[in-house]
């Protein structure tokens, strides 16, 4: 498995995101972050990372869309395929090993982790 996220693994379109974020889609939460996801049918999993609105200075957005970005791309490859992934990130003082810790339990609490 390519361990780079691909244009094909990224949610674009308006159709999709409305998809994700509509009421038949599931959510699991914890302090500082949300995860929605929906089935897309498809063998990959394709991603997208929001950030609440009052997130700070763009300096402070970026940084924090980079974090969850390489702790996805570290460990896509243990994740159950086939989902529209939505991280939402709510502002905190996280360290990287926080959004860990918290993209970890997310991903337990939503019962996509592969049996690998």
């Amino acid at each position: 498995m390519r361990r780079n996220l691909t244009k094909k693994e990224k949610i674009k379109s308006g159709i999709d995101i409305q998809r994700v974020f509509s009421s038949n889609s599931f959510r699991v939460g914890c302090r500082g972050a949300k995860l929605k996801y929906v089935e897309n049918g498809l063998d990959y999993n394709r991603v997208m990372f929001c950030l609440v609105r009052k997130y700070g200075n763009a300096v402070v957005r970026n940084k924090a869309k980079r974090v969850i970005r390489e702790i996805y791309r570290n460990n896509k490859g243990e994740i159950q395929t086939g989902y529209d992934l939505a991280f939402i990130l709510f502002p905190g003082d996280y360290e990287t090993r926080d959004r860990k810790r918290q993209f970890d339990l997310l991903l337990k609490r939503a019962s996509l982790f592969s049996d690998n």
